[in-house]
């Protein structure tokens, strides 16, 4: 206790040398912090939008359509797994479809593109699609018209198509012939993945089942969003015995890509805050060197009247530590504060957003970082004190107190 006292108050005995140690441990904390919010916020707010509008959390397909997407291999029975599946008490919802890849064409210009049939009722039970047409640009098939379409904003620009135009869809059909049908855009969407919106355009299962002349209770992907994504695994494991003639994914498998960015951008963070901490441990090296210099004589004396070298080593590696926590405190409250309000505000990036969506990220980011992680850059700052004190802590050892009594 009497240690913990000395190393506390020996601490403000030069305060302007320990305000800056602290100033500079505070903002490098910030720095690291904030940065790791934004990288995070942007691979969770990447990860949640791929769920929302692209992949879902589990997946149902034959087991050799993906392998050469054959119209041909479908699910069967959809009527009764869908059934069962919106039965599940973690699912909130399930949706099917069918898929075809084919070229999209208007009088300027054709395009290869994948049709999805959908039931609208059912796909706005999984994903968010409908969400991102604005007022001015349509809507999700609200209407009951025949050979309606919905398409993105980057397709449309492309085709230079607009709402009511007539785009041809050319595909293959069940049989194996090539058939085609005329649609009227009823709706354009833009999500932030741009390469994603110009391959994808959504039409009415009833319309594309016609025209692909696709049986009845047949379709190509059984898609469920469920209450908790970290379910996946487990429910497909479960879905698989109970359907052993699909092929059931959850979304790691559908997308490894996502998989491989959470476990990276954990590596990155990590990787950035011990190179933070590093540099800020050798400044906190350097510093309690000059204390130790500067109290040669007051260490002498205190060896002198019988304050072992043990205490004398617990005392310098308390300063230090002390030293740490107090820049890690305030830096660790100062980062809470920027974070929470950039995670409401956002962070604007709109000049850079064509360069952005082309790679599937949106233009207005939100950062933010989990609690745990100021518990773990705490514990990761004790231990930087900890290494960073060993040093001054030895040299302090290596002191006579005679000659340390005498050296002033």
């Amino acid at each position: 206790m009497v240690l913990i006292k000395i190393a506390w108050r020996s601490l403000w005995r030069s305060k302007m040398r320990s305000a800056v140690v602290i100033f500079a441990i505070a903002s490098g904390l910030v720095g690291g912090l904030f940065s790791s919010a934004w990288m995070n916020g942007m691979a969770q707010q990447r990860v949640k939008n791929t769920f929302a509008y692209e992949i879902g959390h589990v997946q149902l397909h034959n087991p050799v359509y993906n392998e050469n997407t054959d119209v041909k291999k479908t699910i069967k029975n959809t009527a009764e797994k869908l059934k069962y599946l919106q039965d599940k008490t973690d699912v909130i919802g399930v949706t099917e479809r069918i898929l075809v890849t084919g070229m999209s064409a208007t009088a300027n210009k054709n395009m290869g593109v994948n049709i999805i049939g959908v039931d609208p009722i059912q796909e706005k039970q999984v994903f968010e699609i409908y969400k991102k047409i604005d007022t001015a640009s349509g809507d999700f098939f609200e209407a009951e018209k025949k050979n309606s379409i919905v398409i993105s904003r980057a397709l449309a620009d492309e085709l230079k198509a607009r709402l009511k135009s007539k785009i041809v869809l050319t595909f293959q059909d069940y049989n194996g012939e090539i058939t085609g049908a005329a649609f009227k855009v009823v709706g354009i969407f833009r999500t932030d993945n741009n390469p994603w919106d110009k391959m994808h355009v959504f039409v009415k299962n009833d319309d594309l089942r016609r025209v692909l002349a696709l049986p009845k209770d047949e379709a190509h992907e059984i898609v469920l969003l469920l209450d908790d994504f970290e379910k996946a695994e487990l429910l497909a494991g479960e879905l698989q015995n109970k359907f052993p003639d699909e092929k059931i994914e959850d979304w790691a498998e559908v997308s490894p890509y996502l998989s491989l960015m959470s476990g990276y951008m954990d590596t990155m963070m990590g990787l950035f805050m011990v190179i933070i901490l590093g540099a800020l441990g050798f400044g906190i090296v350097n510093t309690m060197l000059m204390v130790v210099l500067e109290r040669t004589r007051e260490l002498g004396m205190l060896m002198a009247i019988g304050m072992n070298k043990r205490r004398v080593f617990f005392m310098i590696m308390l300063e230090t530590i002390f030293l740490a926590l107090v820049g890690a405190v305030l830096g660790e409250i100062l980062s809470v504060l920027l974070i929470n309000y950039f995670s409401k505000a956002g962070i604007d990036l709109s000049s850079y957003a064509e360069g952005m969506e082309s790679v599937g990220y949106a233009a207005i980011t939100y950062p933010m970082l989990e609690g745990y992680r100021y518990m773990q850059i705490t514990v990761l700052v004790i231990f930087t004190g900890i290494i960073a004190s060993i040093y001054p802590a030895l040299k302090a050892l290596k002191l006579h107190p005679a000659e340390a009594i005498r050296s002033i």
